[in-house]
């Protein structure tokens, strides 16, 4: 049977590392002592005035193909998953494309917030295994959202950073790979926690700008435990499509905003610490992007292993919940 394999692995973060002390002087007051001690997260990168979203995937698409031994030209699809763009039109991927030179590669951006990384995976996957003309597919996650936060509030700053991660998949003939998904959604739900100027509906104006109304908006408070009853609900109903239990699996990686709750849901799901991968102590919380990076890591630790049961879980506002299910 022909299924993606996850050959290549990259990230990339723009060069400007922000700690929390320093985040604290630059502010003038305190970071709650919550960022670090709840959230996990101690440092950040952001893009400032130099970088932009394309630069972030570009630079983590190259190192991916570094990691497969590929060129470009061997890229048959570049899907982007982000929800801070390049640009509202043309699509963020297709100017990935261009500067990459992956000249025959097709292109198209996917908008599941930050559960768009892992849905993209899904949905390239299932196109690797039902067209055989896509063999390589290049997937790449971009978070630039302090483009879009307001940098001067001490509990939105310290949270988002910037950076990309990307994998290469490839179809192969064989069991490893793709094995199965698993996507959930409540619209309902839009109008907790989003960026609702600068579309359609709300288009940026001067007194938008001036009132801050073009940056992230926190409508509602987000149920704090809303990850921790949904991802123990979603991740069997990926197993369960072929045949695999909570038991089976050997790495589980989840969305990378808040390690207390990834705690939590380990110990809901009855698997040791030492099956997940953290990386917001590192990076802050960085979207899209976060699971690349962690499954980077989690395999350069020797933590993923050729043969194991791996599974990613991807949640962003929305609410948009995707789940994957690859076997190393």
């Amino acid at each position: 049977m022909r299924r993606a394999r996850i050959i290549g692995l990259g990230q990339w973060v723009p060069p400007k590392l922000v700690t929390n002390e320093e985040l604290a002087n630059i502010m003038g007051k305190p970071i709650p002592d919550s960022i670090e001690n709840k959230l996990g997260i101690k440092q950040r990168y952001w893009t400032g005035e130099e970088y932009s979203s394309a630069d972030l995937g570009f630079h983590a698409a190259r190192e991916a193909l570094l990691d497969a031994g590929l060129t470009p030209e061997d890229i048959d699809l570049i899907v982007v998953a982000t929800d801070t763009p390049e640009y509202v039109s043309p699509a963020t991927s297709s100017v990935i494309q261009g500067r990459l030179g992956a000249k025959n590669a097709g292109t198209f951006d996917l908008n599941a917030s930050c559960a768009g990384f892992v849905a993209a995976l899904d949905m390239a996957s299932r196109m690797i295994g039902y067209d055989q003309t896509y063999t390589n597919v290049l997937v790449i996650g971009v978070y630039n959202m302090t483009k879009f936060a307001d940098m001067t509030n001490e509990r939105v700053a310290p949270i988002f950073a910037d950076g990309g991660g990307a994998a290469v998949l490839q179809g192969q003939e064989g069991e490893a790979g793709y094995q199965s998904g698993y996507l959930y959604a409540d619209g309902t739900q839009y109008d907790f926690l989003g960026i609702y100027y600068g579309g359609t509906k709300h288009p940026v104006t001067v007194e938008a700008v001036e009132e801050k109304k073009h940056l992230l908006t926190f409508l509602k408070p987000l149920p704090p435990d809303r990850n921790i009853q949904l991802w123990p609900e979603c991740i069997p109903k990926a197993l369960a499509k072929v045949g695999l239990t909570i038991q089976d699996i050997d790495h589980v990686v989840f969305t990378q905003i808040n390690r207390w709750v990834i705690e939590e849901v380990m110990v809901k799901l009855a698997l040791p610490w030492e099956k997940t991968t953290c990386v917001m102590d590192q990076f802050g919380y960085t979207g899209s992007a976060c699971i690349p990076m962690a499954l980077l890591k989690a395999e350069r630790e020797g933590r993923i292993k050729q043969g194991d049961v791996v599974v990613m879980v991807g949640s962003g506002v929305g609410l948009a919940v995707a789940t994957t299910v690859f076997k190393w």
